[in-house]
């Protein structure tokens, strides 16, 4: 027997035999049936929708700093503990009318895990083939001293194969308390903690001009079994919720997130031709360091007079980050073949000076939202932002840039009846744009921060009570980051994505769910490098159409038991500065399935999933740095879960 059948096994033993302890956590977890629409949920390893952290409106909302924990600010840098959170949704257009404080592109807001009033553990097992995490999870709530104190705490251990053939090795551990001294008074501390052993890093493959390469095997290794990387995420977190009379209501979130990299190698495939002959370059870094101190204290106040509703917000937010990257060494290994796999040496490589990046950052402000019972909502917020930057060589002079910009917000809903509601917004904010691509001079330097307007109404109709249509347009204008001639990532320009975008969810009919969606979506560069047709119009990298649908029909004949399908189409794009290569377009599907059943009190769900049913081959493209890769190929997922 492997290790997987006695894992498996074990784990249907303990979901099926124990039996005076119910409380359901993590095997009733379901995106479809819990997202509110289709802009993006995401309920322990499964998301629907259209957007996520990583992708809004043809943005990054992580890179732009747009996250929350139980709403209140952070700066992440690195991941975000799944052990400890419940759900993330993406707050955009509509839902992220009245949300204190937001930001252009959309918030990814996550709602954490909250110890349950029973002792609850919830095992899970996860195996994927032929690629996918293989994965033992084991997540435990419980109270300890009544309804005082409780915990939440797990682990997951992982393996997984990847892109190209890559093998990985994880550890997650997480832990979470809930101190309520009072009625009032509400503590919450937790550690998050995710370290990966020496993984095997995907070939980053670059084109040498308007063509792309012939396909090649997917699942096959072509790196170096030397050229890895061992990281260590930490997150350390603390809340403090507290109602202060009868109106007031205090919040505060304190949080240190970091990222370490003790051992860093990038594979590169440059001027890569039809028949996948390239330049093979192999980048490693020495240690790098991001981390950051971010948080929010927040006070709100509430006034009610009859059909009316004032809530105001009083606010600072801020963080202090450190960056320290940079430092590696590119070696060249002449002519290689993509996907051909050819053993090389270990070499040594001698590291320079690392560049170092001091951000500091603070933001007060105040908002007001307004609510008149069954006829609309205003709001509006002002914020100062005090922004300071300190970049150079570690341990050397630095350059200091500073911004003191006003930042400031509206939105505006009108209810024409019952079903019917109108809303339009302006946001203005202050963003970072993540970090230079690995393929530039500059590479891994983080980009300076910039003003971001955007733009956006629509309306939202009930169609019939659970089922909510929402269309909307936005606009939202950003500097554009490219390279220049000389290979440094810089402002190149000007970036506007305009676009309609249409959500549809909710429980159609009877026993079927759905959560659809479409963007559509036009991505146009302007300024000097575009004038001088150094680059195009157009930023490679950016669908102008997505469809995403999810769609469950639960059978009336046998309770607990559902089929979901899903499909994604992507348009076709360029996928090069210059506008004269294209991918073509795109198109997914998935089928699974769901079985939910009792055995005693313990609750447990059966998932399987076959994702890419048709096996489809297709290219994506990394808008920012021009590297393109296969998608994945057709892959099988089997999950039990239980809480006993």
């Amino acid at each position: 027997m492997t290790w997987k059948q006695y894992v498996l096994g074990a784990a249907c033993a303990v979901a099926l035999t124990q039996g005076d302890l119910a409380y359901a956590q993590r095997a009733d977890e379901n995106a479809v049936t819990s997202a509110e629409d289709a802009f993006g949920t995401r309920v322990g390893n499964e998301g629907v929708g259209l957007y996520d952290m990583r992708s809004a409106r043809g943005f990054d909302p992580q890179q732009a700093g747009n996250m929350r924990v139980e709403g209140l600010y952070i700066d992440i840098q690195g991941m975000f503990g799944m052990r400890l959170t419940k759900s993330s949704t993406i707050r955009i257009g509509l839902s992220a009318q009245s949300y204190p404080f937001p930001a252009p592109t959309g918030i990814v807001d996550f709602a954490i895990q909250l110890p349950a009033d029973r002792t609850v553990i919830s095992p899970q097992v996860t195996l994927n083939a032929p690629i996918g995490m293989n994965s033992v999870v084991v997540d435990v709530s419980t109270p300890l001293i009544g309804d005082k104190l409780g915990m939440v705490g797990g682990f997951n251990a992982f393996k997984s194969t990847n892109e190209a053939g890559t093998k990985s090795k994880m550890l997650t551990t997480a832990a979470l308390f809930r101190f309520r001294p009072s009625d009032n008074i509400e503590i919450i501390p937790f550690i998050f903690d995710n370290r990966a052993f020496n993984n095997q890093i995907a070939p980053s493959v670059f084109l040498a001009g308007a063509a792309l390469p012939l396909k090649y095997d997917r699942d096959l290794f072509y790196g170096q079994e030397w050229a890895t990387r061992k990281l260590r995420e930490q997150n350390l977190g603390l809340i403090v919720r507290s109602a202060l009379g009868v109106n007031w209501r205090l919040q505060t979130g304190l949080f240190h997130t970091e990222q370490s990299r003790a051992r860093n190698h990038v594979v590169f495939f440059r001027n890569t031709q039809v028949d996948g002959s390239a330049n093979l370059d192999i980048l490693r870094y020495p240690r790098h360091y991001h981390g950051s101190y971010s948080g929010e204290i927040r006070a709100s106040r509430v006034f009610t007079d009859g059909k009316f509703r004032h809530t105001v917000h009083f606010g600072v937010r801020g963080r202090d980050v450190v960056h320290r990257f940079g430092g590696g060494q590119t070696l060249s290994f002449g002519l290689a073949r993509v996907a051909v796999y050819r053993a090389i040496a270990e070499p040594t490589y001698t590291f320079g000076v690392r560049d170092e990046d001091l951000v500091k950052q603070v933001m007060p402000g105040a908002t007001y939202v307004g609510q008149w019972a069954g006829v609309g909502e205003l709001s509006f917020g002002l914020q100062k932002s005090f922004y300071h930057r300190d970049f150079g060589k570690e341990g050397g002079a630095r350059a200091t840039t500073k911004s003191q910009p006003w930042l400031y917000n509206g939105t505006l809903a009108l209810y024409a009846t019952a079903d019917l509601a109108f809303y339009a917004g302006y946001t203005r904010g202050l963003e970072e744009f993540g970090t230079a691509p690995d393929n530039v001079v500059n590479a891994g330097e983080p980009l300076p921060a910039k003003v971001t307007k955007q733009i956006d109404g629509g309306l939202r109709y009930r169609i019939i009570p659970g089922v909510n249509f929402v269309a909307g347009v936005f606009e939202v204008s950003k500097p554009y980051f490219d390279r220049s001639p000389a290979n440094i990532f810089t402002d190149a320009g000007s970036l506007r994505h305009r676009g309609i975008e249409i959500s549809l969810a909710g429980k159609v009919v009877p026993h079927v769910t759905v959560v659809a969606g479409a963007v559509l979506l036009q991505a146009r560069v302007s300024g000097p490098s575009v004038d001088q047709r150094l680059i195009g119009r157009i930023p490679p990298g950016t669908p102008p159409t997505l469809y995403r649908a999810s769609v469950q029909y639960d059978f009336a004949s046998v309770r607990g038991l559902s089929v979901d399908v899903t499909g994604e189409i992507n348009g076709s794009h360029y996928a090069n500065r210059l506008n004269t290569l294209r991918v073509p377009s795109t198109a997914q599907f998935g089928l699974g399935s769901r079985y939910s059943f009792n055995v005693g009190a313990t609750r447990a769900t059966l998932r399987a999933q076959v994702q890419n049913i048709t096996n489809s081959y297709d290219w994506q493209v990394d808008g920012a740095s021009g590297r393109i890769y296969p998608t994945q190929p057709r892959r099988y997922t089997l999950r039990l879960s239980a809480d006993f």
